[in-house]
């Protein structure tokens, strides 16, 4: 007899479902793995969105909403919704991955079946950037603190602006643009690049691409 499929949750900070970005993780993951969604913005309006927008002044955790519009949010107001989300999800998974590689330290104390993707991101980047130039591919309002987040796993990072949610063409020119400042490899430090985003960027850097997302789901897969 086949063992039941285990089941993982996924909890965006955003709009579930993620049809950016849960083809990837399925392709990886397999049919053996039952996967359920949910997010902290789930079930709001117009209004209700704008409410939790940030505010000038504050760094914005960006995300993507079921229109693929891209947002930026104010992490104190989203974080009552997300630890709900993330507790509701938990009664119902064996484990919860976020779709973020930002640290939310609140989140976790509050859903131990937690898995968030930096600390697994972390030791893969220490063990393959600790004599490479790295360059580093994300939105651009995290690219300020990059630098102070990845110098004790990437010494040597040199960083370009590029979103998930933002046209192709862009991701390609930041690809190119590390490769001509002589990156050695290139990491998409967002969980919402996906395995297209990859080889887009490999096809135009001419580098190997690592990619948040789909370096997460293939530990996931040796966990669940």
């Amino acid at each position: 007899m086949s063992p039941a499929p285990r089941t993982l949750g996924l909890l965006t900070l955003g709009q579930s479902p993620r049809a950016d970005v849960t083809p990837t993780l399925r392709a990886i993951l397999g049919e053996s793995v039952r996967i359920l969604e949910q997010g902290a913005l789930d079930g709001l309006g117009p209004e209700g969105l704008e409410a939790l927008r940030a505010g000038d002044g504050e760094h914005p955790l960006e995300t993507r909403l079921l229109t693929g519009e891209a947002i930026g949010l104010s992490r104190a107001a989203l974080m009552p919704r997300l630890i709900a989300a993330g507790a509701e999800l938990s009664g119902r998974c064996q484990s919860v991955l976020l779709l973020c590689s930002g640290e939310f330290p609140d989140l976790a104390a509050a859903c131990p079946r937690l898995i968030q993707p930096i600390r697994i991101l972390r030791g893969i980047i220490a063990a393959v950037a600790e004599h490479r130039t790295l360059g580093l591919i994300g939105p651009g309002s995290d690219l300020a603190g990059a630098p102070g987040q990845w110098h004790a796993y990437a010494p040597r990072l040199i960083c370009a602006p590029g979103s998930p949610y933002g046209p192709a063409d862009a991701l390609a020119a930041a690809g190119r643009d590390l490769a001509a400042r002589g990156a050695d490899l290139i990491f998409l430090d967002d969980m919402g690049f996906s395995e297209a985003h990859r080889l887009t960027v490999a096809l135009e850097a001419r580098l190997p691409v690592l990619c948040a997302t789909t370096l997460t789901a293939r530990v996931l897969g040796e966990v669940v």
